[in-house]
């Protein structure tokens, strides 16, 4: 493995702190209200140096928005590759990707409000890069639907609409939560989820044998 020198460390160590002032300042104060005049002085870097690692306020803020993306996945991945089976994988999906919304919940909660007011372009280049990384997401979803299909542990039905299905419910059970201006915590809710995943929501009324 290459050793990485110190120039390049101290690089690294420059944006990283950008980008955590930034989620900082846009969770407090919303993406538009905050400048890059204000992440200069918070960051206490002069505006070149920002302009080195990034050309404009919308740039940092869909780089914070897709390296979390990437970040939620890989510990999803993480998370799902400790079990063996589908359902342990599936509510250890569940479970990571809650704990992580409700961690970074100020953040998400101004992505969700302000992103009607990005320009069209701006929303489009974000668009195609969550797109790539929620697809990833998806053939995960796919894969651990036909391992379960296979062991006989989940019914025999498409895997693709399923991990579609699944990851619809998922989403606006987070949408959901987040939108709400009251804040409360998102954990209590999995029970809820995974209930209505793995038994559904009728009553069964067949009577023992």
């Amino acid at each position: 493995m290459e050793k990485i020198g110190r120039r390049e460390r101290e690089k690294q160590a420059r944006r990283q702190e950008i980008l955590n002032i930034a989620e900082r300042l846009f969770a407090q104060k919303g993406f538009f209200k905050t400048t890059l005049a204000d992440i200069a002085k918070d960051s206490e870097f002069g505006m070149a140096t920002i302009y080195q690692f990034f050309p404009s306020k919308e740039e940092i803020y869909f780089t914070l928005i897709t390296e979390k993306t990437e970040q939620l996945f890989s510990l999803i991945e993480k998370a799902v590759s400790r079990f063996d089976s589908s359902m342990d994988k599936l509510k250890a999906l569940v479970t990571t990707a809650f704990d992580f919304f409700e961690y970074h919940r100020d953040f998400f909660r101004i992505f969700i409000s302000e992103r009607s007011g990005f320009e069209w372009t701006a929303k489009e280049d974000l668009g195609l890069r969550i797109n790539q990384l929620y697809e990833r997401y998806l053939m995960m979803l796919q894969n651990i639907i036909e391992e379960g299909i296979r062991r006989k542990e989940i019914k025999p039905l498409n895997p693709e609409e399923i991990a579609h299905g699944l990851a619809g419910i998922i989403n606006s059970f987070i949408f959901h939560w987040i939108s709400k201006p009251v804040k409360r915590p998102l954990k209590p809710r999995i029970q809820n989820l995974l209930t209505m995943l793995f038994e559904g929501i009728a009553i069964s009324h067949e009577k023992n044998a």
